[in-house]
């Protein structure tokens, strides 16, 4: 009799008819057991977005040493979930993260509040289906980025998520290093991270499958950032980019990556990239995610 496989790092791991079933509801009820939040009422996302936000002032009030603690437990738990299989907690983990040293009354409601959606998803987590994917049967990708988001240093969001078979296996939602000059600017940082993580992502799968003759399809959602990377000639626009952002260029023309214009609302990186409307961000999770 072969030998189940059923966990792994924490993660949970479940053979169905059309696939298996990799979640986390083990660690999730045990992150809201600890936290006191196991009978709380769910939020619909994360995160709150802007229009929720519009015409409150948010409590500044810094923590005290205790609350601070609890503040950053709660941060490095739900760190975990959203590295290892909870990809829709990727940008709220990540603002929690930017005030882990001197976190306030408003971030603490934004520590309960990612705590109350994971108490409605507990079982939310990724499919990795056995059928071939009809549309991306290997490595696909969507970026996406928010200029600017960061009031304090105005610098620009970047989100990715690389996908295999349809599935989600890689995605990255944090602060760009350099602040950009425009949109079209933080896009194209945004696309040079994607295509570093899909360089190394297809050395795997040509070393556990085969070598992929294909380009990489990378869907963006800004046409001149496309633009940018097919024409090198822009110099006003780009002569100021750092060299290492211009990788973008050498993987398309080396045929590593292939980068395509998605409609804004079909680009599911958006969610890696600013808390967006509930109602949006359940559309691109449910695209992602698999909740059984």
């Amino acid at each position: 009799m072969a030998a189940s496989f059923e966990r792994f790092l924490g993660a949970q791991f479940e053979s169905r008819p059309d696939g298996i079933f990799m979640h986390l509801a083990q660690y999730v009820r045990g992150v809201l057991e600890r936290f006191g939040m196991t009978d709380c009422r769910p939020a619909s996302s994360p995160g709150a977005s802007k229009d929720e936000h519009r015409g409150e002032e948010p409590d500044e009030t810094l923590l005290n040493r205790a609350d601070t603690q609890l503040y950053q437990q709660i941060t490095g738990a739900t760190m975990y979930a959203s590295t290892t299989a909870r990809l829709d907690l990727a940008h709220a983990v990540n603002m929690l993260a930017r005030r882990m040293s001197v976190p306030r009354v408003c971030d603490m409601m934004a520590a309960r509040r990612v705590l109350r959606y994971l108490s409605g998803t507990v079982s939310l987590g990724l499919l990795f289906r056995y059928a071939r994917d009809p549309i991306h049967p290997s490595l696909s990708a969507y970026a996406d980025a928010d200029w600017a988001a960061d009031e304090v240093g105005r610098r620009s969001t970047s989100g990715y998520v690389v996908l295999y078979n349809g599935t989600p296996i890689a995605w990255h939602s944090g602060l760009q290093s350099i602040v950009a000059l425009s949109t079209c600017e933080s896009e194209y940082i945004a696309l040079a991270e994607c295509a570093r993580e899909i360089s190394y992502l297809r050395t795997v799968v040509a070393f556990l499958r085969r070598e992929d003759p294909n380009p990489t399809e990378v869907f963006e959602d800004n046409q001149g950032t496309i633009q940018l990377v097919e024409n090198p000639v822009h110099h006003k626009r780009s002569k100021h980019i750092e060299v290492r952002w211009h990788y973008i260029r050498l993987a398309q023309q080396t045929g590593i990556v292939k980068v395509t214009k998605v409609h804004t609302d079909d680009n599911r990186a958006d969610i890696f990239t600013k808390s967006t409307p509930a109602m949006v961000f359940r559309r691109h999770v449910s695209a992602l995610m698999f909740l059984p």
